[in-house]
């Protein structure tokens, strides 16, 4: 299965700028309307691209992308996820370079501000459903004050011709550059126009059904077209259901829609109708939660087959990294480096054998560990990928089994020689055996039974690759 966040590696460097400095308002509107529909995770992604800005002038350098999973302790689907969220309530772009794949540019946004936010009609109800009416109030009456009556007060301001004149000389100096508007909006953001823009909402359908009722069309403006949408996305109604609010919202006399009206309406009815809140939850989140269900199921079937949790996270590594990125971590690990002739074999082995990149990964990992050959040797890689291929490894876990039998059968190999020449030394009489085994299989190699020091060291390292990264590649 595909992952949004599969192409995302640790070692992808990013650039950050703001587009609007950030106030300390901003803060406080993120913290108390934001926090809860974006999470912990996703706040704490904000606050800390924040605090890596000095001003908004300036753009940081690359950073490696692992600075970030480091600090904030996230796994990379964990990150993705906390990433989008922001992306998807307009508080970060992110943009990708034309030139190198594996570097972004993450601009920051600020969010709305609170009266913003609140006459948003889709940001609203995402957040009525999310806290529930009574937090709802709470949290909007912090962001509201009692204005000043005008009445009250009397405007003693100077106009600007009162304060400044003009120096005709240097105000023919002005250039159109000067002139020029170099300053980018605040947020912009607006939930409820982005549900206008993707919707399927049926209009006409709508519009008509009202006109039967005498309703005029005119009735329904641009802000009352929002808020309906809004409602449409919200609550699942379709274009008949919300007719009928509609005409409970509205004045007989002046055919004037009441939005608070409408907004109750639809919200006391669909609460009484259903014992639980509407449940937000982004596309990420069910890809990560499909995702741990599959590994937790995977995990309890290789242990039936009889796979130790050794051979289970060497299995499902195997699966998550490409070969390149798999051989550099063994020879990492081994305090080698990974040579341009190694390079080669593996773009051999992708492009000409039949086996999948996990089972090459197990290959390498039979090479490298198993045999505990220095290098990535073409002609043993070739002989083994072959043998595999005629045996028909289709999955890690049958290479793995196809080793350990490899490994039974040289032990075996090996005492029924020792035996052959215990005979031949008492009879002096000539023995030949015929080998079963493939030739790449017995072939000699210095050290070819592991160290169990190496192999304790190996499966340590690569259970911290795998806790950190929680999914990500190397």
């Amino acid at each position: 299965m595909n992952y949004p966040w599969q192409h995302v590696k640790p070692k992808d460097y990013f650039l950050l700028r703001q587009s609007h400095p950030l106030s300390d308002q901003d803060v406080r509107v993120l913290t108390t309307i934001y926090q809860p529909l974006i999470g912990n995770a996703a706040y704490a992604l904000y606050m800390l691209l924040k605090e890596s800005l000095q001003s908004s002038a300036e753009w940081t350098s690359g950073k490696p992308l692992s600075e970030l999973l480091t600090i904030l302790d996230m796994g990379i689907p964990e990150l993705y996820q906390a990433r989008v969220r922001l992306e998807g309530l307009g508080l970060l772009n992110v943009y990708k370079s034309k030139k190198e794949s594996d570097q972004y540019l993450l601009e920051l946004k600020p969010p709305l501000t609170a009266a913003q936010f609140f006459n948003d009609h889709m940001m609203k109800l995402i957040l009525f459903e999310k806290v529930g009416e009574k937090m709802f109030k709470d949290i909007r009456e912090q962001f509201t004050s009692r204005e000043p009556l005008e009445e009250e007060f009397e405007e003693i301001t100077k106009s600007f011709l009162d304060v400044y004149h003009f120096n005709i000389q240097k105000h023919n100096q002005l250039t159109a550059a000067d002139l020029e508007n170099n300053f980018t909006e605040a947020n912009s953001f607006s939930a409820a126009k982005e549900v206008v823009k993707q919707s399927d909402f049926d209009w006409s359908f709508f519009i008509e059904g009202l006109n039967s009722h005498f309703i005029d069309k005119k009735s329904i403006n641009k802000e009352i077209k929002e808020l309906i949408l809004s409602l449409h996305e919200m609550y699942g109604l379709n274009e008949m259901e919300l007719q009928k609010y509609v005409l409970q919202a509205t004045d007989i006399e002046s055919s004037i829609v009441n939005k608070n009206k409408l907004s109750q309406e639809v919200q006391q009815d669909f609460h009484r109708k259903q014992a639980n809140k509407v449940q937000l939850t982004d596309n990420i989140d069910q890809t990560i939660k499909a995702e741990q269900t599959k590994q937790t199921n995977r995990r309890y079937r290789l242990s039936q087959t009889g796979f130790n949790d050794h051979e289970i996270e060497v299995i499902l590594h195997a699966e998550e990294v490409k070969p390149g990125e798999y051989l550099s971590s063994i020879k990492s690990q081994k305090g080698g480096f990974v040579s341009s002739n190694e390079l080669y074999v593996i773009k051999e082995l992708v492009e000409h054998s039949s086996l999948p990149t996990s089972v090459i990964n197990i290959l390498i990992n039979y090479v490298l560990i198993g045999k505990n050959a220095p290098v990535l040797e073409k002609s043993l890689a070739l002989k083994v990928a072959n043998d595999w291929a005629i045996s028909g490894i289709a999955s890690p876990e049958d290479a793995l089994q196809k080793v350990k039998q490899l490994y039974t059968q040289t032990r075996e190999a090996k005492r029924t020689r020792q035996n052959t020449y215990a005979s031949q030394s008492k009879s002096k009489k000539t023995y030949i055996k015929n080998e079963t085994l493939p030739e790449w299989a017995t072939e000699e190699n210095k050290g070819e039974e592991v160290d169990k020091e190496k192999q304790e060291e190996f499966r340590k390292r690569l259970e911290r690759i795998r806790n950190r990264k929680k999914g990500g590649g190397e």
